[in-house]
């Protein structure tokens, strides 16, 4: 699964480093649920960000394969057209 790994490290990272600074100010439970809380949208939203970008990809690959036959009619029209038209 693309993006996973990427958006689990930075949601662990995240949920660590908020988690810490909550237990230092506030207390061991509420900053618990700040890590987990922390973990989740950080997770989330970089997945969802990673996965926008591939299928933003996805759509200008399939864009350039579905042009190429284009290009090569045009370029063999426009070699016909200055050899003579043959």
């Amino acid at each position: 699964m693309p993006c996973a790994r990427n958006s689990l490290m930075s949601g662990i990272a995240s949920g660590v480093g908020v988690g810490v600074i909550r237990i230092m100010s506030a207390g061991f439970l509420v900053g618990s649920h700040w890590a987990v809380g922390t973990f989740m949208v950080v997770s989330l939203g970089t997945w969802t960000v990673c996965q926008r970008n591939i299928e933003v990809e996805r759509r200008k690959i399939q864009k350039v394969v579905e042009e190429m036959p284009k290009r090569f009619i045009k370029q063999k029209d426009k070699a016909n057209d200055e050899s003579g038209g043959s």
